[in-house]
């Protein structure tokens, strides 16, 4: 029988990189999706794909002006100190 042993580690849950997307609601044409590595970088790039795409007509003279804001967001949780087993391995 093999005895395990346990602890309590403060734990912290932090956020990671949003990913920001835009979504043409008449033609359904899509931003490209990518992480952003500090707050607002996507959302500045979103806004523009949008404003260029509404300032294009497509072949009926339509302006597109309708968009789907797709944000996806991702938590992590890491340990406030480190959890590694010992180098030599696990105490037997």
């Amino acid at each position: 029988m093999t005895t395990t042993r346990m602890r309590y580690v403060n734990m912290h849950l932090g956020p990671d990189p949003c990913i920001i997307q835009v979504h043409c609601t008449t033609c359904n044409a899509a931003s490209t999706p990518a992480p952003e590595q500090f707050p607002g970088e996507q959302r500045n790039k979103a806004e523009e794909w949008a404003l260029a795409h509404t300032g294009r007509a497509d072949a009926e003279g339509r302006h597109h002006t309708g968009y789907r804001v797709e944000v996806t967001m991702f938590w992590r949780v890491t340990p406030c100190e480190d959890i590694d087993p010992p180098p030599g391995g696990l105490p037997s």
